[in-house]
């Protein structure tokens, strides 16, 4: 799948798309519907491209009725312009609207066809410059209010990332969007969609509708094709009827399991501080433990140009000097004390708190693996032990965490980041939110 523009100097024609090198920004699904961007369907979405600016529900919009036609068109906006009020300014404004067919049959949906995002640039919207560079794709309420953890985070309304507007959680679905990275082509394109925009520039007296309809041709397009799975359907109490577990269960009409998405998570990591659990199954042991414990996986808007990397960073490396600093008293030491200390990295973290609590639950509610709660041979051998315990199904590398006592406790190192010049860290605590 890709973003493409006409040559970049033919006007539309089929026979002259190229590939557009860009950053797509994906669906993400989970346990209460879906996040992100895509398609409405496999079929392709065109339209020519035009200033964001000038399709936005500021233009007059209100004078269209509805059902005015206009021919397909994308949006081009700065990245420092990209935020969830402009989104949703663009939304509104095409929502007024029906989609022409002068570049191809419209089967569902409006005008907007798409968002192309340019780096570089300077802001033409409303914030100041200071603002736009403190903006922030996540919710107020990281991991809480608006995001897939809000029922399972502990204090989850309280507002702390106050240059959040939530976009990376925003479900997007029938709006394919791409970042072009590359400084030239940016350039390109936003002169392109200016110029387009300014041959539509709607005269004294004339409506926006006949504004849009003008010099339709030629005209420079963008075609997508990013179908990122079904959405926009919901109950009548308002929940997401495809999410994270429909997408994963999918059966074609033959009943033969075909999922339509790739499970979120991936190999999380854990270990104890003082003498290691042994390898062989104990049924667990008396001592309880207390689980310390970061994320290692972050999401952002576009995953293949902003993993959100200092994220997950500063959260490994202040756990990492937590454990080596720990680490250092001799085990004899730790064994003494009334608890085990458990270090834990997890993956999934940004879409549920996946990693830790399949742990939590496989040790809280037991784990029974499908070959025997002996297991397989893993791939892990230990010093002193030898080969360690697997399971294929459901699939565990190691199975040593039977071996742990009840989870005590839990602290989150979390959302660490840069300290700045206060060098305070703030500490939440409350009683667990969920039984799971």
């Amino acid at each position: 799948m890709s973003a493409s523009s006409a040559s970049l100097d033919v006007p539309f024609n089929s026979a002259h798309f190229e590939a557009l090198p860009s950053a797509a920004c994906v669906t993400l699904y989970h346990r209460s519907g879906r996040a992100g961007c895509g398609t409405f369907s496999r079929a392709t979405m065109t339209g020519r491209l035009l200033d964001w600016t000038s399709v936005t529900s500021s233009n007059n919009a209100d004078e269209a009725s509805p059902s005015t036609t206009v021919p397909p068109y994308v949006a081009v906006i700065d990245e420092k312009d990209y935020t969830l009020e402009n989104v949703a300014r663009l939304q509104s404004y095409a929502s007024e609207y029906l989609a022409g067919d002068e570049f191809g049959p419209v089967d569902e949906g409006g005008p907007l066809r798409g968002v192309l995002v340019l780096a570089g640039g300077s802001s033409s919207g409303n914030s100041s410059e200071s603002d736009n560079n403190s903006r922030s794709p996540e919710p107020m309420t990281p991991s809480g209010y608006g995001t897939p953890m809000s029922s399972l985070t502990i204090g989850s309304s309280y507002a702390w990332n106050v240059y959040g507007d939530g976009l990376a959680m925003a479900n997007m679905y029938g709006l394919p969007t791409v970042l072009v990275t590359d400084t030239d082509t940016s350039s390109y394109l936003r002169g392109v969609a200016t110029d387009q925009s300014n041959s539509i520039a709607v005269s004294t007296g004339e409506s926006a509708a006949q504004g849009l309809n003008a010099a339709v041709y030629p005209s420079i397009v963008s075609e997508f094709n990013f179908y990122m799975g079904p959405g926009g359907e919901t109950t009548e109490d308002g929940n997401e009827v495809y999410n994270s577990q429909k997408c994963l269960e999918w059966k074609d009409t033959d009943g033969k399991s075909s999922p339509k998405c790739a499970p979120l998570g991936g190999n999380s990591v854990w270990a104890t501080a003082g003498t290691p659990l042994s390898a062989g199954y104990q049924e667990g042991d008396d001592k309880p433990t207390i689980l310390v414990a970061t994320s290692i996986d972050s999401t952002s808007m576009f995953h293949t140009v902003s993993p959100g990397a200092s994220n997950a960073a500063s959260n490994i490396l202040t756990l990492l000097m937590a454990a080596k600093l720990i680490g250092s008293v001799k085990d004899e030491t730790l064994d003494g004390l009334n608890s085990r200390i458990t270090f834990g990295f997890f993956q999934g973290e940004s879409f549920g708190f996946i990693g830790s609590r399949r742990l939590l639950v496989d040790v809280m509610k037991g784990f029974t693996c499908t070959a025997g709660n002996e297991g397989v041979p893993s791939v892990y051998k230990r010093k002193d032990e030898g080969i360690a315990r697997a399971c294929l199904h459901p699939l565990r590398a190691d199975l040593t965490f039977q071996n742990l006592g009840a989870v005590q406790g839990m602290i989150a190192v979390d959302q660490v980041a840069n300290l700045g010049n206060s060098k305070n860290m703030y500490v939440h605590s409350g009683e667990s939110t969920d039984g799971g």
